[in-house]
Formats: C-alpha cells, sequence, structure tokens
C-alpha cells in the first residue's frame, strides 16, 4: 500500500478516536467537585426520605400498643353470670354481698319441713324440704339431735334484723355476721341454721364442737349441705365463720365441692366474687 492510501484509510479512524476522547474529556471535566458533592447530597436526601417513611408507616397502622390493651381490659365489664347462679328459682342461685335478689322476691314453693325446730312457723324452700328432714333423720339415728332455727326470712324482717344488730354494734361489725336485706341466702329458703338445743342458743362458733356441730361436718354434704361460711374464708365469704349456717345447694353440686375441698364455698367452686 502506497504512503497516500495509509494516510487516507488512517484519516477516519484518528478522526473518530480523537471524537471519543473530546466526549470522555469533557464527562470528566463535567464532574467537577461541586457537582460530585451535589449528587451526594441527593443521594443521602433519598436515603433519608426512605428511612423516613420506613418509621412512619408502622406508626400509622391500626396495632394496639400493649398499654392500650391493658386499658381496653381494665375497662371491659366482667362476663354475664349464668341463669343457674342468677335466677331467684334456681337451687344453685348466688346471694352474697355483691349479688342481691329483688325485694319483693318470695319463693313460690314454700313449706313446713315437720323437723325438730324452735317454732312452729319456720318455713322452707320445697326444694330443700324432702332432704332437710332425711338429714335431721339420719343425725337422730345417729344419737344427734339436730334443731332448725331459721329457714325463709323475708325481705323485711331481714332489714329489721340487721337495722337492729347494726344498732348495737355499728353497721361495719353488723355486716360480718349478719346480710343487708336482700343480700341475704335466707330469704330464697335454701339456707338453714341449726342448734343442739330446742333454746337456739348455739350459734356461735361453739357450735361446731358440739356433736350436732361435728355431725353437720362430716356429713351435711351428703343431703346437699354446705357450710356456707367456712372458717377462714372471710375474705371470700365476706362473712365471719358460722358453723350454724348451711346451705342446700343439692346433692350432686355438694358432692362435687366436697370432693375438691370439704371447706370449699361457692364462690370458689364457681369462680365469682
Amino acid at each position: 500500500m502506497s504512503e497516500e492510501n495509509k494516510e487516507i484509510n488512517e484519516a477516519p479512524q484518528n478522526e473518530e478516536t480523537s471524537v471519543k476522547q473530546k466526549i470522555v474529556t469533557k464527562g470528566l471535566s463535567d464532574l467537577s467537585p461541586i457537582r460530585i458533592v451535589r449528587y451526594a447530597l441527593i443521594f443521602l436526601c433519598v436515603l433519608l426520605l426512605i428511612g423516613i417513611w420506613f418509621r412512619i408507616k408502622p406508626a400509622s397502622s391500626p396495632s394496639v400498643t400493649p398499654k392500650e390493651e391493658e386499658t381496653a381490659e381494665a375497662s371491659a365489664e366482667p362476663a354475664p353470670l349464668p341463669t343457674e347462679l342468677t335466677d331467684p328459682a334456681s337451687v344453685t342461685v348466688l346471694v352474697n354481698k355483691t349479688h342481691s335478689l329483688p325485694a319483693d322476691y318470695v319463693p313460690a314453693n314454700l313449706v313446713t319441713p315437720y323437723v325438730l325446730s324452735i317454732s312452729d312457723v319456720i318455713q322452707v324452700n320445697e326444694l330443700a324440704a324432702d332432704q332437710l328432714k332425711a338429714m335431721v333423720n339420719a343425725a337422730n339415728e345417729s344419737g344427734v339431735t339436730l334443731y332448725l332455727t331459721s329457714g325463709y326470712i323475708s325481705y323485711e324482717t331481714q332489714d329489721d334484723y340487721f337495722n337492729d344488730r347494726a344498732g348495737m354494734v355499728g353497721e361495719a361489725e353488723a355486716n360480718k355476721v349478719i346480710a343487708k336485706a336482700g343480700y341475704s341466702e335466707h330469704q330464697t329458703g335454701l339456707a338453714f341454721d341449726f342448734s343442739d338445743n330446742a333454746s337456739g342458743t348455739a350459734t356461735t362458733v361453739a357450735f361446731a364442737e358440739t356433736e350436732a356441730g361435728k355431725w353437720l361436718i362430716e356429713h351435711a354434704w351428703e343431703y346437699g349441705f354446705i357450710m356456707r361460711y367456712p372458717d377462714g374464708k372471710e375474705a371470700v365469704t365476706g362473712y365471719s365463720y358460722q358453723p350454724w349456717h348451711f346451705r342446700y345447694l343439692g346433692t350432686d353440686v355438694a358432692k362435687a365441692m366436697h370432693d375438691i375441698a370439704p371447706d370449699l364455698t361457692m364462690e370458689e367452686y364457681y369462680q365469682v366474687n
């Protein structure tokens, strides 16, 4: 190839190389320190915005904080009691310091039990009458005499009892042994007080040491009765120890309670206050 042709062929290549070099040189020259800093700042701003977005997003979600959950639980109303504990006609109706009966409630099935008692006018709920007789007769066959001193008590009579007691010892002290009207189990006709004598003077803690008291503690559950206010359960029942006071719940429930613990209370068995 002649020198002339070689120069002609190399000319376009040299020109193309020159153009590329100019573009590269221009690009590098455009990346001045100011522009580099600007791009870096833009990049950092983008990262910052992304971080802020991720931090804000969870807070805007409808999730509930532990504190809110605790507040919601505290403000939630307790579950309603089952009918067996609230129906005044139920054999297991719960009557205590926080669960009452209507002032005008009178059991529709009151009967005279015809057992040894301190008064002929004592009436009881028919649901408990047969088992009450069976229990008193069983005790008698064992050589133990049981006298019924109290059965059904009306709202009005209970109100008189409480007010008389409160007038003597004060309301706070009266509250430990006598229920206010409407809060007494005697209004159901399913609660009973016992003595070992016809005068009915054994309604003290000493009754637990009598033969009658010991027999009831050992055998009452067999006939569907429980000691309603056991010793050491004052914080649960709200009443002081009353070994003479028994409540009829039916043989199935009384046996189930006794199987758990002889001194189990209704509040503990049904897990209510």
